[in-house]
């Protein structure tokens, strides 16, 4: 007698048979669940273009360092290889002055002599053939 009870009193307040009133709570976990679904898009979206913006933020900060890092590794590349240079031509000059050869600025003095004695030697021999004999 208490189920011919509740079903009475169900009917009572207005909420009919138990199929229809699992198809409303039915329809309602539907409709809770597109309403969730809808409220995780709309944050969904709001998050993803904040991670989009804090992206494009942390990019440029990473792309300033990355050429940063760049720049003073080129410079210490091209200080590097200029005492590299250095080195090896003071290496090279040492060992040519062993060997006896001359550097270029020696080759080069001694070149401006040859011609001043070539010059002097093409004028002596003019100023003999110019005297009678």
């Amino acid at each position: 007698m208490a189920k011919k009870k509740d079903k009475k009193e169900t009917k009572a307040k207005g909420r009919g048979s138990l199929p229809d009133e699992l198809t409303e709570r039915g329809r309602e976990v539907w409709l809770a669940g597109l309403g969730a679904m809808a409220a995780a898009e709309e944050e969904g979206t709001k998050l993803f273009n904040s991670l989009i913006e804090k992206g494009k933020s942390y990019e440029s900060q990473g792309r300033k360092q990355v050429e940063a890092v760049a720049e003073k590794a080129t410079e210490q590349q091209e200080a590097l290889s200029e005492r590299v240079q250095s080195t090896i031509a003071e290496t090279v000059e040492v060992a040519l002055e062993r060997f006896g050869v001359p550097t270029q600025a020696e080759v080069k003095t001694l070149s401006q002599q040859v011609d001043r004695l070539t010059k002097k030697v093409e004028r002596l021999t003019q100023a003999m053939d110019d005297q009678p004999a």
